[in-house]
């Protein structure tokens, strides 16, 4: 269909490029970072000469790009276009428009992923509050940031509290995407790290099994995520060997 329509339409018609970004959405989506980032860093490119620096789908496709670092791990250069991309769509659509939450709440995940727990929270509650004024307390994209949240607390070791957050987020997100969503089985696993620094074994195991079991279902066997659901289980009963 890509080379089609590359054919037909030509490479920077908007067409062609929705079908590029929703090719390295698949990618990623699949846990093929490296060919998602190629994919996504050309595409910026020809969005930029197509549209401007400053077109929605320019600043749209950038915001890929940075989540997508993120998830390699290359938090620094996610960062920098994190913050780059937030300005620009704080300029263009205003700061409470979702897509610039959105990139807030990316941000607050990347600071998180640092380890920079108090600048995360910070963060990640401010973005709550406009979500929940912007989109509604069950948003999707709400409960995004209500998750981010919840890490960012247990980051700090505030485990009880961060418990608390991540089983209000679960009972929502099962309500709201499914009990076998993708963001749902992460919440299982995050909740199931919280319960295994808490000491709560048999809690702890029945999450991350509930995880693991889940992810191979819905991501198949060789996604990143599958694999760290997996690895989390794996120590857990061995802890108990």
């Amino acid at each position: 269909m890509l080379k089609l329509k590359e054919k037909v339409l030509g490479p920077e018609h908007r067409n062609t490029l929705s079908t590029r970004n929703n090719l390295a959405g698949t990618l990623a989506a699949q846990g093929k970072y490296a060919e998602a980032e190629v994919e996504f860093r050309g595409l910026v490119n020809l969005y930029e000469k197509a549209f401007g620096p400053e077109h929605p789908s320019t600043l749209a496709t950038r915001n890929n790009l940075a989540a997508l670092l993120d998830k390699e791990g290359k938090y620094t250069e996610a960062e920098a276009e994190e913050r780059e991309v937030l300005k620009l769509k704080e300029k263009v659509l205003g700061p409470e428009h979702p897509d610039t939450l959105e990139t807030r709440d990316n941000l607050a995940g990347t600071l998180l992923h640092q380890g920079r727990y108090l600048e995360a929270e910070t963060e990640a509650r401010q973005i709550v509050r406009l979500e929940e004024k912007v989109r509604g307390p069950e948003h999707p994209s709400t409960l995004d940031t209500r998750n981010s949240l919840a890490n960012a607390i247990a980051g700090q070791g505030r485990y009880s509290e961060a418990e608390t957050e991540y089983r209000n987020v679960l009972t929502l997100r099962e309500k709201v995407l499914g009990a076998e969503h993708p963001d749902t089985l992460e919440t299982c696993f995050l909740l199931a790290t919280c319960f295994r620094a808490e000491g709560k074994a048999s809690e702890a195991k029945a999450l991350a099994q509930r995880a693991a079991d889940g992810a191979r279902k819905t991501l198949g066997l060789e996604h990143p995520d599958t694999k760290k659901y997996e690895q989390l289980r794996e120590e857990l009963f061995a802890d108990q060997e």
